[in-house]
């Protein structure tokens, strides 16, 4: 047994111990709660000074305790007995001691450094990390803000969101379900946008082809009014002429009678009554041809007046599709400002998926269903660390009165072996005996047991401290361990307090025995020490106040981060839900007449029919049904109808003809319009080409030129002395031939050309231009 070696492995520990107690009070000073200025923590500091001056040799003096520290009883009085002692000095042989001492204590403290550089580290990315998530949470929850759901799914959602909401404050499941559901019917809001805007495209399309008609139809009937006007005026002005000479005819008519009955009653000439009755017939003829005339051009003007009015309505109608296309155009920006809000939320909501399936678990189950569950995991860490803080702030006082303890420990442990060493030296004046020796191999194995003791509680320290560092995110095994951790500590004080009562007792045993053989008197006890006993008890009620005061203030911050998780749920519900009343209270203000809610209208009264008519149904089912059951003969042949069904099917056959009406005007329209269209293509083709172009049945069409020719194809002749050379084109099957067959004269005239442009440079145009030249300079073909 050395004593040396002993107090090298306490002063070994004692360093370890100094490191840990140093990094727990930098990491509670790095957490923002502050220390309380205790005299446990005077003390402490007070202790962990050095008592030898390693430059003169020489003792320091003790530093004076603060005002406010009390020492403990038994340490005074103790003090005061050993006053008069003297320490030992240091020797040659502490040397080695003294030098191990300065390299394990630079090695301490390197380590502290390099613990504190990443200690800082790790808090630098903790706070960079917990930005960075409030910046993300703030994004996604103004994004989330900003989005636009369509107007006609939005009555829907708003129904569907207000019970997943009531749903989420019963019970967080049925959140989870309701939300699935949400996006479940926010796909298939986006499916039916997607549809609408494809209905749009048609409905657009529809649209320009509609103005396309009426824009032909109106510039038509313009031309035809400009000319009913022009032949209206002309009419007017003849007619006006006309009623001149008519009215002249009529005054030169009444004189010719009135100069008639004049001579018939001088003269009575025949000859002269017949001239005058001829021309009387004459005049009566052309007032007769002159009011038919009238007659006609009332009948045109009525026409034409008619004609005027469907102007009219064409142009209201005019005004009215471009009032719609309008509307259209609104729609269309209104669509592309939703489709690019949806694809915003769609790159954002990619860029969610990625990071969530990035953070995925070592087993592939997703961690975090999406930003919600990211946030409120978020906000539990917050006050889980929140809580683990105080949680520690709260220890480390614990921890530095257990530092205190056991650095008491240890200089009575020196006390002990300074006390036994001058035991040896008084024993070895006076001769020893046997209780001397039974005496001092106690003492060296209370020794030696109180030093592993005390190896063993700096080993238990640094091993909690690790644990704490690195299992501080599992909270419930966390505070078991160190509760079961300080209860064994505690324990172990306990027992190596009474082990100490039970050596100080055997030393004062020795040492009134050695007193008692020098012959000197006892010293007196000193009436202000307490019992052992008292002390004991004290520590053991205060041991178990303090486990249970531990216990509620574990219960006591579990509550605490609980209800404060939850009034953060409650304000983000809140909030959600006051956006959607706000929602709510929001007007949409439409037109009177508008296609939607003709259409809503229409099939309102579709369903109101329908309805009336499933109970007109039911009610004569019931009623046939009784008779049959009051009559056995029961069936009656007699076919029965409600008037609701008649009305229904009057009304859909009405809608019926509408429709087919519209369609058969919808075509013919069409048809007039590329009639029209394929003239003036064709017309246009023969005034640049020189061709006549002419479509043929199966995707065939026709080039021909107009020659003078007096045979027809066949070899006949012409009934006007003109034929049609012809180059037939079939499209679908990329082929090209000529009308009369390969016998024919104009194949036999084209072959040579045939073989130059078709079969050897490929080039039909060169034919058609070759044919139509050799053709000008024959003087074939009709200019």
């Amino acid at each position: 047994m050395s004593s040396p070696p002993t107090r090298q492995g306490r002063r070994m520990s004692f360093a370890h111990g100094e490191a840990s107690s140093d990094s727990r009070r930098r990491s509670t000073s790095r957490s923002g709660i502050p220390l309380p200025n205790t005299g446990l923590r005077a003390g402490r500091l007070a202790t962990t000074q050095p008592t030898y001056d390693l430059i003169s040799g020489g003792s320091l003096a003790a530093p004076s305790p603060a005002p406010g520290v009390k020492k403990p009883l038994g340490s005074s009085m103790r003090q005061s007995q050993n006053f008069g002692r003297s320490v030992i000095k240091p020797t040659i042989d502490n040397e080695e001691l003294r030098a191990n001492i300065k390299s394990l204590q630079y090695e301490v403290d390197g380590l502290r450094q390099e613990r504190d550089f990443a200690n800082i580290q790790h808090d630098k990315a903790l706070r960079d990390a917990t930005v960075k998530a409030e910046e993300e949470l703030k994004r996604a929850q103004t994004e989330e803000s900003k989005k636009v759901v369509p107007v006609k799914k939005y009555d829907a959602l708003q129904a569907q969101l207000q019970e997943a909401r009531d749903q989420q404050v019963n019970t967080q499941a049925a959140l989870d379900k309701e939300l699935r559901k949400a996006k479940e019917e926010r796909r298939i809001a986006v499916d039916e946008a997607e549809e609408a805007k494809t209905d749009l495209g048609d409905l657009e399309r529809q649209f320009k082809h509609a103005m396309q008609d009426v824009e032909t139809k109106h510039a038509a009937l313009e031309r035809t009014i400009e000319d009913l006007r022009t032949k209206l005026v002309n009419t007017s002005s003849s007619l006006e002429t006309t009623q001149d000479r008519l009215a002249e005819k009529e005054a030169e008519a009444g004189q010719l009678e009135s100069e008639n009955l004049r001579l018939k009653a001088q003269t009575g000439d025949a000859d002269t009554l017949a001239v005058i009755k001829r021309e009387l017939s004459e005049q009566v003829a052309h007032i007769r041809r002159l009011e038919s005339t009238n007659q006609d051009q009332n009948g045109q003007l009525k026409i034409l007046r008619h004609r005027q009015k469907a102007v009219e309505v064409v142009e209201e109608e005019k005004r009215a599709l471009e009032a719609r296309l309008s509307v259209m155009d609104d729609l269309r920006k209104e669509l592309r400002e939703a489709q690019l809000q949806r694809q915003i939320l769609e790159d954002e909501r990619r860029s969610w998926t990625s990071y969530l399936q990035s953070q995925e678990g070592g087993d592939g189950r997703e961690e975090f269903a999406g930003p919600e569950d990211m946030a409120r995991a978020l906000v539990k860490e917050r006050l889980e660390n929140a809580s683990l803080v105080e949680k520690i702030g709260a220890l480390q006082p614990e921890v530095m009165e257990k530092d205190g303890i056991i650095r008491g420990l240890e200089e009575r442990l020196q006390k002990i072996q300074e006390e036994l060493q001058n035991s040896k030296a008084n024993s070895s004046s006076t001769g020893p005996t046997s209780i001397d020796s039974r005496t001092k191999k106690a003492l060296e194995r209370q020794r030696a047991l109180a030093t592993k003791e005390v190896e063993f509680l700096r080993e238990q320290l640094r091993t909690f401290d690790s644990e704490e560092q690195t299992y501080h995110s599992e909270e419930n095994q966390f505070d078991a361990l160190k509760t079961r951790r300080i209860e064994e500590l505690e324990q172990q004080v306990d027992t190596h307090r009474r082990e100490l009562a039970t050596l100080t007792n055997d030393i004062s045993t020795l040492e009134s025995q050695q007193q008692q053989q020098a012959g000197s008197a006892t010293a007196p006890r000193s009436p202000l020490k307490r019992s052992r006993n008292d002390d004991e008890e004290e520590s053991e009620r205060l041991g178990q106040l303090s486990r249970k005061n531990r216990k509620l203030q574990d219960d006591l911050s579990t509550l605490q981060s609980s209800h404060t998780l939850l009034q953060t749920e409650h304000k983000a519900i809140k909030a959600q839900v006051s956006a959607l009343q706000m929602s709510a209270k929001t007007r949409v203000l439409s037109l009177r007449a508008n296609p939607t809610s003709d259409f809503e209208r229409v099939k309102l009264t579709t369903l109101t029919t329908l309805k009336q008519e499933n109970r007109d149904l039911l009610a004569k089912l019931e009623e046939r049904y009784n008779d049959s059951t009051n009559d056995n003969s029961g069936n009656s042949n007699t076919p029965l109808v409600p008037t609701s069904t008649l009305t229904a099917l009057r009304l859909e056959i009405a809608d019926l003809h509408t429709s087919v009406a519209e369609k058969e005007k919808r075509m013919l329209r069409l048809k007039q319009i590329w009639a029209a269209k394929s003239l003036e293509f064709r017309e246009a083709v023969f005034a640049l080409l020189g061709w006549r172009m002419d479509f043929r049945a199966g995707g065939k069409f026709a080039l021909s030129l107009q020659t003078g020719n007096t045979t027809d194809d066949d070899g006949g002749d012409g009934d006007d002395g003109a034929v049609e050379e012809t180059l037939i084109f079939d499209g679908e099957n990329g082929t090209m031939k000529v009308a009369g067959g390969m016998d024919s004269g104009f194949a036999r005239e084209v072959r040579p050309l045939t073989r130059e442009w078709v079969e050897g440079k490929r080039y039909i145009p060169g034919l058609m231009a070759s044919v139509l030249l050799s053709k000008v300079g024959d003087g074939t073909v009709v200019m």
